[in-house]
């Protein structure tokens, strides 16, 4: 029995990698699907560096596995492990594999992803990070780090993004399983952003904004509740002026959730926001500039308006859920006009609803009770 490693040349200077078997005179061929990229830079030539060491280990593994067979061997694993190189400098590097993924990655939450890396940096302390590391502990101990350093749920979110990174190797064959398959993610019940109350709401609607359609987008999510990555794309083809109907499909849920499409009933308020602007079929509403440079003049707005609250897009999105609830709306309604797939989402309003109705009560003067 022999195993060897074999290239294929493909289009544009590319090769892909295949086991060549042998068998009795015998011999047939087992595509890995692992394509090494032209060799145009000093990355790309690191990238199938490392691809090369994963086939080889590959057709080592293999051919450990025919032998365990023939030869009637127990302790297939330990014969792997010796056999296998142990020189950390042939491992993949997990950072570079990472620095790699994001030059090709393009989606609304790049950053974030930088920001995973970033703090996973923090935890390591090193300048590289060798895949045969991330074993499930270590990745136990650094979401106990983001939990120690960030507070909300952002380090939920920053762990996801890990989970992301590490599939994307597994995906390259760079990594066999998932270390953080079977790690709970908790979320907290409470909001962590800061609500505006509908005083609130009405007192930036009379303060000038530096940008006026900052101020239009703004209050129109208070009215009705999108996100930020579903107001920055909205056109006008989404929304039914006769019926005061909006329908879009959610950017941030419609991989994973049932109710990925939203229809929204729009009151008077949202409506005059809407159509301040007129525009047709595939126009933006909102002639908005970037996420960073959005809260910059949310957060000039705000001060000027004298409100002393951290104010990001996404309160509005969850002063518009604690206000409909405060003024009737029940929590299956309010679920439904969020965009939430169960009322589980829209149950960490309730003690917020609990609090604004203690300050209320507790707004009322207090009186001098002369019984005599």
């Amino acid at each position: 029995m022999g195993i060897t490693l074999g290239k294929k040349q493909l289009n544009k200077g590319r090769v892909s990698l295949y086991l060549n078997y042998s068998y009795n005179g015998k011999r047939r061929k087992e595509y890995l699907g692992i394509i090494l990229d032209a060799p145009t830079s000093a990355e790309r030539r690191a990238e199938n560096k490392n691809k090369i060491l994963i086939a080889r280990q590959i057709r080592a593994k293999k051919e450990l596995e025919f032998l365990s067979v023939e030869y009637h061997l127990n302790d297939i694993e330990n014969t792997f492990n010796d056999i296998l190189p142990t020189d950390k400098s042939n491992v993949p590097d997990f950072y570079i594999l990472i620095g790699q993924f994001l030059d090709t990655y393009h989606k609304k939450d790049k950053k974030m992803v930088r920001a995973c890396i970033t703090h996973l940096r923090l935890f390591t302390r090193k300048k590289s990070l060798p895949v045969t590391l991330l074993t499930k502990d270590f990745c136990i101990n650094f979401l106990e780090y983001l939990r120690d350093h960030l507070r909300g749920n952002t380090p939920i979110g920053y762990f996801k993004k890990f989970r992301m990174c590490i599939n994307k190797c597994i995906e390259k064959k760079l990594m066999t399983s998932n270390p953080t398959d079977g790690i709970r993610l908790m979320q907290f019940d409470e909001v962590t952003k800061a609500i505006l109350s509908l005083k609130e709401i009405q007192k930036l609607a009379i303060t000038p904004c530096p940008n006026n359609e900052v101020k239009r987008a703004f209050l129109f999510s208070c009215y009705c509740g999108l996100r930020w990555c579903d107001v920055h794309q909205l056109q006008y083809k989404d929304i039914d002026f006769s019926s005061n109907r909006l329908t879009i499909l959610q950017q941030k849920v419609q991989s994973h959730s049932k109710n990925a499409i939203l229809h929204l009933n729009l009151n008077h308020t949202a409506i005059k926001l809407l159509q301040r602007h007129k525009g047709i079929n595939e126009d933006l509403v909102f002639g908005l500039p970037s996420y960073s440079y959005t809260l910059r003049i949310l957060n000039k707005w705000v001060k000027r308006a004298n409100i002393h609250k951290h104010i990001t897009f996404h309160c509005a999105r969850h002063s518009f859920i604690t206000n409909i609830m405060a003024n009737g709306a029940n929590i299956k309604t309010a679920a439904s006009l969020a965009g939430h797939s169960t009322t589980r989402h829209t149950e960490k309003y309730v003690h917020i609803i609990d609090e604004l109705k203690q300050k209320a009560v507790d707004s009322l003067p207090d009186i001098i009770v002369n019984y005599k």
